[in-house]
């Protein structure tokens, strides 16, 4: 489970931070959880000592809090401001009382060694990141910038911009830092038509930005990357700004093509990071030229589908097909199929005509005929997804050692605790070829050389009625698989798969008994041989 704390979410305020923080949550493909920091106490952070941590804004965070987290847990930070200083920023503090000496307190001293513990310490802006070094020479960091969701990215680029007004645009923000007086300053003495604008919608400022000519932002002090600023550039305005916009002379923002390139990247490159930080994640890695076939059957699953999906697309290994077949859903999940995967030919979308199930959608779509015998297949429900970038890459490593399948293990969402069937088949199972007789362990996330595949009877796949298994298709799969293959399947135990226990239509919660049944039957049916 990872754990994001902050004094506010998109739930309570549409700041810049809050829509940063929430684009870094809602790319997340791990179980997590939100919680304000005024409702955190020392004795929340000792039940989850076993959790990580991700802070926001912090303001609201005690000081024992922050030492017990500095001293025993695991945590990143997104330092959005200065929180070193008790107004958040130096300028504003000089302004208020003449000068900050916030950096020599107890608590400037505390927020520092905060940030120093950190297993990932993240800056807003190169200058931001300078700042602190010049106070605490002794921190570290990485620069991520503002955050932008995809889903607000191509918002963005849907707007047309080719009817701009003579207007720029002024933020009437009631912050002294955002500077307004000085903007409408500058702005009557260049004779430029301008336009406060405050209390807009998300959408509507990016609108009003869309046909607008210009943006004069003229911050007195320094703001690390205030994104209306990334918006407004995105949105082809011209900009009026001064040094104290923090990120303005770093390379990604000088042309809108650069921008939203890099603006692209930047939920990877968190994720990317921190992965090495998660022990339950895959560690052993390879670059290979192995090929992979996905197979992600879905029914109604609109809402977990962009999840799974991403989770594809964001594969370091990039050597893959992927099938997507929709049973006949009755909801949006074929348009969210389409619009996800759309100018990306690894992706293959089929619309069932009439009902399958999950296993004989596998099975049409496993006699492809561009399906080599090495490659490897990977069964992915479509309400499910991987959870990390490098599962490929750790499958590499695997099927290097010339082993014919795997499985296991597998995260449940949103509870955050790992699935209990998967384990290890004990010696005398494996040497007897008792796979029927013992109890169930070869759960997600199931992976298999195609040739294996294709020695499979497809009677065997059937009911006594020569239909399909309508449910239970894992073990029909994986028995004949895991008996053919014997000391070459591999159970993993580093989590590679996130289970989605949050949608109603798993089968385990309307088809429990018929699951059950369907299971015995299979095991009931003649054993496959071990092959060499």
């Amino acid at each position: 489970m990872i754990i994001f704390v902050a004094d506010a979410f998109v739930e309570q305020y549409n700041g810049g931070a809050e829509l940063t923080t929430e684009a870094i949550i809602s790319s997340c493909l791990l179980p997590n959880a939100k919680v304000l920091s005024q409702q955190v106490t020392v004795d929340i952070l000792k039940k989850n000592k076993n959790n990580f941590f991700i802070f926001g804004n912090f303001q609201n965070l005690s000081s024992d809090c922050i030492l017990y987290t500095l001293k025993n847990l695991n945590y990143s930070v997104l330092e959005y401001d200065y929180k070193y200083c008790r107004y958040r920023s130096a300028g504003k503090h000089i302004e208020a009382e003449g000068s900050c000496d916030c950096h020599t307190t107890r608590r400037g001293k505390l927020v520092s060694l905060f940030y120093n513990y950190a297993n990932k310490m993240w800056w807003m802006s190169n200058k931001q990141g300078e700042k602190y070094k010049t106070m605490f020479s002794f921190l570290e960091g990485e620069v991520l910038s503002s955050v932008f969701s995809d889903q607000t990215l191509d918002y963005i680029q849907s707007l047309s911009t080719s009817n701009k007004n003579k207007k720029w645009i002024i933020s009437n923000s009631p912050s002294w830092i955002k500077g307004a007086e000085d903007a409408v300053e500058y702005a009557k003495e260049n004779d430029l038509d301008y336009e406060l604008v405050w209390g807009l919608s998300h959408k509507q400022m990016l609108q009003k930005l869309a046909s607008s000519k210009g943006m004069i932002f003229l911050p007195k002090a320094g703001d690390t990357c205030p994104r209306m600023v990334i918006e407004a550039k995105l949105l082809g305005c011209d900009l009026v700004l001064n040094d104290n916009v923090q990120h303005r002379d770093e390379p990604w923002f000088e042309t809108k093509e650069s921008c939203m390139e890099y603006l692209r990247d930047r939920t990877d490159v968190f994720w990317g990071s921190l992965e090495t930080e998660f022990d339950y994640l895959p560690k052993r890695f390879l670059e290979s030229d192995q090929r992979y076939i996905f197979v992600v059957p879905f029914y109604n699953a609109q809402d977990f589908l962009p999840k799974c999906i991403n989770s594809i697309k964001r594969q370091k290994h990039k050597n893959f097909k992927c099938f997507l077949i929709d049973d006949m859903s009755t909801d949006n999940s074929a348009e969210v199929v389409k619009n996800l995967t759309k100018n990306d030919s690894r992706f293959i979308f089929k619309q069932n005509k009439e009902k399958c199930y999950a296993l004989k959608n596998i099975y049409n779509s496993l006699q492809a005929d561009d399906i080599g015998d090495e490659d490897v297949v990977i069964l992915l429900d479509g309400d499910d997804w991987l959870s990390s970038s490098k599962v490929l890459n750790s499958l590499n490593h695997v099927y290097d050692e010339n082993y014919m399948v795997t499985y296991g293990s597998y995260v449940m969402h949103p509870y955050g605790v790992k699935g209990p069937e998967p384990s290890q088949y004990p010696t005398d199972v494996i040497e007897g070829n008792l796979y029927r007789q013992d109890k169930w362990r070869a759960s997600h996330l199931r992976t298999f050389k195609h040739h294996l595949w294709k020695r499979i009877n497809v009677e065997d796949l059937k009911n006594e009625e020569g239909d399909f298994y309508s449910v239970s298709y894992d073990q029909a799969i994986m028995l004949p698989l895991i008996e053919m293959a014997s000391e070459r399947v591999k159970y993993i135990d580093a989590v590679m798969h996130v289970y989605n226990k949050q949608n109603p239509l798993n089968v385990d919660k309307i088809k429990a008994q018929l699951q059950y049944e369907t299971a015995q039957k299979i095991r009931q049916k003649t054993k496959y041989q071990r092959v060499d």
